[in-house]
């Protein structure tokens, strides 16, 4: 089959630029962390900000097991969207490529909680998988350093290596199964069927392609990151050298998060847009060759 790594880029761009709605999606979940930070705020720029007085505080049982229930709560929630938000972003994609449905925050929304628990469970799948692996990985890793009084570990060492492809592969693992799921109304099975054959089939257009939309969006968030890491680095060392205050180490740390978080999430909105719509794309162009011309969208079963 001739696949055009080109054309799946600049139509993955194409819907990303053009479908702003999907980056508010996608960032959902990254919205959370925005109820810390006035939290993080009162506390930097209380009066009495004292490490020493914060362990202490710290200390309080009844303030602990209350901070672990807010954490929890904020951990299921976090979870609640980032599923929606994977549900609702692929659907989103899916649409604008197949250009059946006009897009709309609310209408995605609604369309993303018809398959909840199926992206749930694909996304379970995929994590019990990886944990299955690492375990295994790790155990037949320490068992040979145990026999080979550690000669075996460093002869592994190579083989760590191969844990970035393997991540990327688990990654379009994810992103096929979800597209099996919405595009072709899939169970969760038959979907992780789909998306292994897939990848069996395709991995080194699954590895290129993969390779290049995670590194690309890394770089890109790195050369924002770089300017404002920069003068905290060098507001760090000239505090260390002058005598440590962390009033003021927090104090700049805010400052820094204030400004940058709102960025983050941004760019988060559009890398992580962008990597979906190329999977989906992918996705589409590797399957119309054995489907209808025009897929028609299958009703959401739980």
């Amino acid at each position: 089959m001739n696949f055009d790594f080109g054309a799946v880029f600049t139509r993955a761009w194409q819907i990303t630029w053009k479908n702003k709605v999907l980056w508010v999606l996608t960032v959902l979940p990254f919205l959370v962390s925005f109820l810390f930070l006035p939290l993080w705020l009162f506390a930097v720029y209380s009066q009495d900000l004292n490490p020493n007085r914060m362990l202490r505080f710290m200390e309080n049982q009844n303030l602990i097991i209350l901070i672990s229930i807010f954490y929890l709560v904020i951990f299921a929630a976090s979870m609640f969207l980032q599923i929606i938000s994977r549900a609702s972003v692929t659907l989103g994609i899916y649409r604008v490529e197949m250009k059946e449905h006009p897009i709309g925050f609310l209408s995605l929304l609604e369309g993303g909680l018809a398959y909840f628990w199926r992206i749930l469970g694909a996304a379970c799948l995929t994590a019990a998988g990886m944990m299955a692996f690492y375990v295994v990985f790790f155990a037949c890793a320490a068992l040979a350093s145990v026999a080979t009084m550690g000669l075996g570990m460093i002869c592994i060492q190579p083989l760590f290596l191969l844990m970035i492809p393997l991540m990327l592969l688990a990654m379009a693992f994810l992103e096929q199964a979800e597209a099996a799921i919405i595009v072709d109304g899939m169970s969760i099975l038959d979907a992780s069927s789909r998306a292994i054959e897939l990848i069996k089939n395709h991995v080194w257009k699954y590895v290129l392609i993969t390779f290049v939309v995670y590194f690309v969006m890394n770089i890109l968030i790195t050369v924002v990151m770089v300017p404002f890491m920069l003068p905290m680095f060098f507001f760090m060392t000239n505090n260390f050298e002058s005598g440590l205050d962390f009033g003021n180490v927090f104090k700049m740390q805010s400052l820094i998060i204030v400004i940058l978080l709102p960025i983050m999430t941004i760019i988060q909105g559009f890398s992580l847009t962008y990597i979906k719509a190329a999977m989906m794309v992918t996705y589409l162009r590797l399957t119309r060759s054995t489907s209808e011309s025009n897929i028609a969208m299958q009703p959401a079963t739980a």
